[in-house]
């Protein structure tokens, strides 16, 4: 692929258009897909969720992740079928509730590819990635009230214990969104993260 093919995951209760909106300034330096979420947002209103938050509690949201994964990644596959190119060539980027699937993912073996999870928390089972690891961009901001700081650097530590590759940045004042600091994080880690997948599947023999 010539240029990266982001695939975004918005938060709960938002849109793929919304989350295609903030990201617009990557445009230059790839082309972004905006999912909107599997289910229809159980608060009310048009948004979309990856999976309802009703009632849900710390021990309760992983069973709520591994049961959204299965349409979610019908779809990955479906995308990049369209597109002509394998699952993993496509760099997975979750915000808040699409971050958790995306670090799910990662997590539970299902990608190899690249992930990029901004404002988001580990809630899934970590395996060791093996031959299988993925490279990761985890963002969380100072001043994010929602998803603090200390949930990306939890699921940082736990994925490069598990043999990830993961680069955990902080940006300052955003909160709970996509900011420019996020964007310039992004549009760096792009480029010094591109590995072509022939050279990827040689070296993991």
């Amino acid at each position: 692929m010539s240029r990266p093919l982001i695939v975004a995951l918005h938060g709960v209760g938002s849109s793929g258009r919304d989350m295609g909106a903030a990201l617009a300034p990557l445009a230059p330096v790839a082309d972004v897909i905006a999912l909107d979420g599997c289910e229809a947002f159980d608060g009310g209103g048009a948004g979309r969720q990856w999976f309802s938050l009703s009632g849900v509690t710390q021990a309760d949201r992983p069973r709520r992740v591994a049961n959204a994964l299965p349409r979610m990644i019908q779809r990955l596959d479906q995308l990049a079928q369209d597109h002509g190119v394998a699952r993993e060539d496509l760099v997975l980027l979750g915000f808040s509730q699409g971050a958790i699937m995306t670090l799910a993912m990662v997590a539970q073996g299902l990608h190899a590819g690249r992930v990029i999870a901004i404002a988001g928390r580990l809630a899934a089972p970590v395996i060791a990635a093996g031959a299988r690891a993925a490279s990761l961009l985890v963002i969380g901001d100072s001043a994010d009230p929602v998803m603090p700081f200390g949930l990306s650097q939890d699921a940082a530590e736990r994925l490069r214990a598990a043999g990830h590759h993961v680069d955990l940045r902080l940006t300052d004042g955003i909160g709970h969104g996509v900011g420019s600091q996020t964007l310039s994080s992004i549009a760096s880690w792009l480029p010094a993260t591109a590995v072509p997948r022939a050279n990827a599947l040689t070296t993991e023999g």
